[in-house]
């Protein structure tokens, strides 16, 4: 029997976040914990609102799937494909998006997969893993999937105010030493500024989009469309 919510979150939109957790109930403890603490950790409702509403979405880099799921509940008229090069991560992001009929889930990079003429790709805290070669090469990949029209969504942190951006990094060394996230090249935080230069440098046209809030993580957002032509 495939799962739809009842619930309207607080945004007035079907599908919140505690519509999302209730995919996870029988996942560990542990899991239910960390899936929890990443939704406070990063406004993915907010975030949800600059994807396309239908088409086809990628959701790289997309871990245990709570993002994803969230993309999934929201627009059903979204085809949702989410990647990560954790099989663990995606064994816990498809069990609990099983009841899901707008959502798959493949373990692997950008490299693996094969769909072209995207509508939409989402890259949540991600880039910032990526020394600055495979940052680029990443961004042209997305610019080369995406049909004309196309949106790229990235959400990552800013470098300022420093304080904020002091709380982050430090967040994601632990986050790393602990192997919760994959670290194992570095942390490469560029600022606002760096990463729309990188972005449009691919050929996007970009709109930056200011997340700050009371949390004391400098979020920000790019929504970044592939020209027509």
């Amino acid at each position: 029997m495939l799962y739809w919510p009842r619930l309207v979150s607080r945004m007035g939109k079907v599908g919140g976040l505690r519509d999302v957790f209730i995919l996870y109930r029988r996942q560990p403890v542990g899991i239910r914990f960390f899936v929890r603490m990443r939704s406070l950790l990063c406004p993915m409702e907010r975030l949800e609102t600059l994807v396309p509403q239908e088409g086809r979405i990628l959701d790289l880099g997309c871990g245990h799937g709570l993002f994803t799921n969230l993309l999934a509940l929201r627009g059903p008229d979204r085809q949702i494909l989410g990647c990560d090069p954790s099989a663990a991560k995606i064994g816990v992001a498809a069990a609990a998006g099983l009841s899901l009929s707008n959502v798959r889930y493949q373990v692997g990079y950008l490299a693996d997969v094969s769909a072209t003429e995207l509508d939409g790709i989402t890259i949540l805290d991600v880039l910032y893993l990526l020394p600055p070669a495979e940052k680029r090469a990443v961004i042209r990949g997305c610019y080369e999937r995406l049909k004309p029209g196309g949106v790229l969504m990235v959400k990552t942190n800013d470098r300022s105010p420093r304080w904020k951006f002091a709380v982050a990094y430090g967040e994601e060394v632990l986050m790393t030493k602990a192997g919760l996230t994959f670290g194992g090249n570095g942390l490469h935080f560029f600022s606002a500024a760096e990463n729309r230069a990188y972005l449009e440098e691919a050929g996007f046209s970009v709109r930056v989009v200011d997340l700050n809030s009371w949390l004391p993580y400098p979020h920000v957002a790019f929504v970044c469309r592939k020209l027509e032509r």
